[in-house]
C-alpha cells in the first residue's frame, strides 16, 4: 500500500480534468491519497481562476472519490512580477508563501511514501518536501514547460537548483527532455486513456438536422478561428465548452458558448460531433503539445476528425490543418474534416498502465529516454 500526496494548481474536484486527475484517481485505488491545491487567492479569483466554483470549500479537508482534498486559499499568492528590478521582492513573496504552508499539508507530506509535484507553481515546494520527509519518493509530473506557461523566474530557478532532489521526472512527451537540466531521472510515460468512456452511448445534445462541432478547454484558445469559421459556415453550429474569458465577445447565431462542465457531460458532445476543433493560438507553440493535447486525443478516441493548426498535425490520421487567421485554409480544413474517410484510432495505454510505468519504469523499456 502506498500513501500518496499530489501538489498542484489543479484541484481534484474540478470539473475540468487534466492528466493529474487521472493519475491521482488511480493512486487512490492503490492506497491513501491526498491532493493539495495551491495558488488560490483573491488575486487569482479576480483573474478568472478555474477553481472559483470551489472557493467556498477552501481551507478544509473534504474527501471525494477516495481522495482527501484541500484547496489552500489566501488573500494573496506570489506571482510572476516580470521585471528584473522586482526579482528580490518576487523571491521574498515566494519564500513567505512557503513558510505559510498549512499544517495539514505538512502532515500529509510527512506521512507520504510518494509525493507527486506537478509542473506550474508546485515546484517551489520540492526542497520543503525533501526536508520534511527525507525518505519520500518525489515524482515530478512534467505536464508543461515552466517557460511556456509563464512561470516566475523564482519557480524556474528553484526547479533547477532542487532538480536533483527529484527521484523521477515523468514526461508525457519526449520533446520535453530538452527543458530539463539532465535526463538521469527522466522517464517517458504518455497520457493514458479510458477506452470504456467511448464504448457507451450518450444522448445527442445537438440540434437535430444541424451539423455540429465542438471545442473543449481554454489552453492557447484562438478566438479568431471561430470569428472566421462561423461566417464561412453558417450551416454549422460551433459549440465551445469551458473556454472561459477567452471566448468573451464571440457573438454569432451559430456559435454556442457553454460554461465549464463536468468531464462526463462533455462526452455526449464528443461522441455526436461531426468533428472537433483544437483552436490553438500560434504563439511559438511548443512541439510537446503535439503529444500532450488531451482534446486531440479525446477526438481520436471517439473517432471524430480534428480541425487544428498546421503545427499540430504531427502526421496523424484524422487531423486537418489550417493557418491561424487564414480564412481560405480554415474553410478547406473544415471541408476536409466533413469529408474525411480516415480510419481514426488512438494508440494509447490505459491510465492504470501509465501509472505503473511511472512507478516502476525499470520494468518497461519503452519508458527510457
Amino acid at each position: 500500500m502506498t500513501r500518496s500526496l499530489f501538489i498542484s494548481v489543479h484541484d481534484f474536484r474540478s470539473l475540468r480534468k487534466a492528466s493529474v486527475h487521472f493519475i491521482a484517481a488511480e493512486m487512490a485505488r492503490r492506497g491513501p491519497t491526498a491532493f493539495l491545491s495551491i495558488g488560490l487567492s483573491t488575486l487569482s479569483l479576480r483573474r478568472g481562476d478555474t477553481r472559483a466554483s470551489l472557493a467556498d470549500r477552501a481551507n478544509r479537508v473534504e474527501r471525494v472519490d477516495g481522495v482527501e482534498c484541500y484547496l489552500w486559499r489566501m488573500k494573496w499568492h506570489p506571482f510572476n512580477m516580470r521585471r528584473a528590478a522586482l526579482a528580490p521582492v518576487e523571491r521574498g513573496l515566494f519564500w513567505l508563501y512557503r513558510q505559510m504552508l498549512p499544517a495539514i499539508a505538512r502532515k500529509w507530506i510527512r506521512r507520504a511514501d510518494t509525493v507527486f509535484i506537478e509542473s506550474g507553481m508546485a515546484p517551489i515546494f520540492i526542497s520543503d518536501v525533501r526536508k520534511l520527509n527525507p525518505s519520500a519518493r518525489i515524482i515530478y509530473l512534467m505536464s508543461d514547460d515552466l517557460e511556456v506557461v509563464g512561470c516566475a523566474d523564482t519557480i524556474k530557478n528553484d526547479f533547477v537548483r532542487n532538480f536533483d532532489m527529484i527521484d523521477t521526472v515523468r514526461m508525457p512527451s519526449r520533446y520535453l527532455l530538452e527543458r530539463l537540466p539532465h535526463a538521469r531521472s527522466a522517464v517517458f510515460a504518455p497520457h493514458g486513456i479510458d477506452r470504456g468512456i467511448a464504448e457507451k452511448i450518450y444522448p445527442n445534445p445537438y440540434t437535430p438536422g444541424r451539423t455540429s462541432c465542438v471545442s473543449i478547454g481554454s489552453m492557447l484558445f484562438d478566438r479568431t478561428f471561430f470569428q472566421i469559421a462561423a461566417k464561412l459556415r453558417p450551416d454549422i453550429d460551433f459549440h465551445i465548452i469551458g473556454a472561459g474569458h477567452a471566448a468573451d465577445g464571440l457573438d454569432a447565431p451559430n456559435i454556442i458558448i457553454h460554461p465549464e462542465m463536468a468531464f462526463e457531460r462533455t462526452l455526449s458532445y464528443l461522441q455526436h460531433a461531426s468533428f472537433g476543433v483544437a483552436p490553438y493560438r500560434d504563439a511559438n507553440t511548443p512541439r510537446y503539445l503535439l503529444d500532450t493535447s488531451l482534446k486531440l486525443r479525446q477526438f481520436a478516441l471517439f473517432g471524430i476528425p480534428a480541425v487544428c493548426p498546421d503545427f499540430a498535425l504531427n502526421d496523424t490520421a484524422g487531423r486537418y490543418g489550417y493557418r491561424p487567421g487564414d480564412a481560405h485554409s480554415i474553410g478547406r480544413a473544415i471541408d476536409a474534416a466533413l469529408q474525411s474517410t480516415d480510419v481514426i484510432e488512438l494508440d494509447a495505454h490505459s491510465w492504470p498502465e501509465i501509472v505503473q510505468r511511472i512507478l516502476t519504469p525499470e520494468a518497461y523499456p519503452d519508458t527510457r529516454v
